[in-house]
């Protein structure tokens, strides 16, 4: 057999009948069409052979890797597997179907399943394993978006059954709210903050109702001027705000009227700033940007909110936007930014996000367009699946 093919593929083990030319060319054959990795090492772990696929999955040639470490494919805080997986080997214990990462030559992860068998001599000593790994990352990935969707569909009906308790108290509130405001008409700064707090207590209700399904919308977008929005937003929190030690600077331009529905963007504008407080724990300067531009040859308002906080590692900027994905660990439950940015592109526009978490430097900016002109038919119903729909309705609330 060709000496080149000894260095590429796995070991036959020897067995006291000895397999012929013939049937040790037509396993080699059969381990170079695999499409699984298939490997052998010794005893430390030292790699002996490496067919194609290998090559393929990993993207190391044969030259490359026979002679060195399997530790090369582990991830750092993953060696220790290799340790308990070589002290099985010694004892003649078969691995199958183990589920773990292993690294690729550009550095890059993937999710593999392995089976390693022992390698005995002629005499039944072992001396070495033969490992079968096989790419799963596309199905975890498939499995992972298919929680994600039953996720959402217990939350939503969870939701449901929050929404049925809360709704009564709610439109007592309401009632209560609208009397105090009647009867304070003469202090106009009780009689702004009540106002706001039954604009509020309506949003709140009327993401009820949602939820309950008694309406989808209230199908009758405003013209509504985005700073005024924003203002809403900032005395809502203004509490909370100096409590932090956070100060805000506005830069407004004289926006033109945008139509849309006005609860959404409070909905997107209060998760920002939701998420900007959090991150100045220790107080800090809040900078919020509002104005016209011009993005892709269309018309629309640019909304830039800046702040000093502790920014948000690069390797998690790429998932900031997936449902459940959080940096706040048991303080964050992962759906804001996702809902609005679900909110921001039904309307035909854009968010995007940059951070740093440099000492001294740190901060995240997102920014929000939207285009003045909104994008034909029923973008919402288009965009957004029923079982998406279901799981925003109770994550909003």
């Amino acid at each position: 057999m060709n000496s080149n093919l000894h260095s590429k593929l796995p070991l036959i083990p020897e067995t006291p009948l000895d397999l012929s030319e013939h049937t040790r060319a037509l396993l080699a054959s059969i381990v170079e069409s695999s499409d699984d990795a298939i490997i052998s090492k010794n005893l430390n772990g030292i790699i002996t052979s490496w067919n194609i696929a290998a090559g393929r999955i990993f993207g190391y040639t044969a030259e490359e890797m026979v002679g060195q470490s399997i530790l090369r494919l582990i991830p750092e805080e993953l060696h220790y597997q290799e340790d308990d997986i070589l002290t099985k080997l010694r004892a003649g214990e078969r691995i199958d179907h183990y589920e773990t990462v292993r690294v690729r030559k550009n550095g890059e992860r993937i999710e593999v399943s392995v089976t390693i068998s022992p390698i005995k001599d002629s005499s039944g000593r072992i001396v070495g394993a033969s490992k079968i790994a096989r790419d799963i990352s596309i199905r975890k990935q498939v499995e992972r978006l298919l929680m994600q969707s039953e996720k959402l569909a217990a939350t939503g009906r969870m939701a449901a059954t929050i929404a049925h308790e809360i709704n009564n108290p709610l439109e007592s509130l309401m009632n209560l709210v609208f009397l105090a405001r009647n009867s304070c008409a003469s202090n106009e700064a009780a009689h702004a903050y009540l106002l706001i707090a039954e604009k509020e207590l309506e949003r709140v209700s009327h993401l009820a109702r949602q939820t309950l399904g008694y309406y989808r919308g209230n199908g009758r977008p405003v013209e509504v001027h985005p700073k005024e929005i924003m203002e809403d937003v900032l005395t809502i929190y203004h509490a909370k705000l100096l409590g932090n030690g956070i100060s805000v600077e506005c830069q407004f331009d004289d926006p033109r009227l945008i139509t849309l529905d006005k609860g959404e963007l409070v909905q997107v504008f209060s998760n920002v700033i939701a998420n900007s407080i959090d991150a100045m724990q220790q107080g800090g300067l809040l900078h919020i940007e509002i104005r016209n531009i011009v993005r892709g040859g269309k018309e629309g308002v640019l909304t830039v909110i800046r702040d000093q906080g502790i920014g948000i590692p690069q390797e998690h900027l790429g998932k900031i936007f997936e449902p459940f994905f959080t940096t706040k660990g048991d303080l964050g439950t992962g759906i804001g930014l996702w809902v609005a940015k679900r909110l921001v592109e039904k309307r035909g526009g854009q968010l995007s996000i940059s951070s740093s978490t440099e000492p001294g430097n740190s901060g995240t900016s997102l920014s929000i367009y939207l285009p003045f002109a909104a994008p034909h038919g029923d973008a919402a119903a288009k965009e957004l699946s029923p079982s998406t729909l279901v799981g925003l309705k109770a994550l909003q609330l």
